[in-house]
């Protein structure tokens, strides 16, 4: 999964809240970690931006 723009983080971002709960080895859980995986993606890369400026 990646993150392209602000609204994808938004939906990917509300999603991981509303299941971020999940128990291990449950479908919700793997998507919660895929989810963690690009929202910290894309936070690194904004981040990354803004010192490249």
């Amino acid at each position: 999964m990646e993150i392209k723009n602000e609204s994808e983080y938004e939906r990917a971002s509300d999603r991981a809240d509303a299941i971020f709960n999940a128990k291990k080895g449950t479908k919700e859980y793997d998507e919660l970690q895929e989810l963690l995986r690009a929202l910290k993606k894309y936070d690194d890369d904004f981040v990354k931006m803004l010192k490249e400026q």
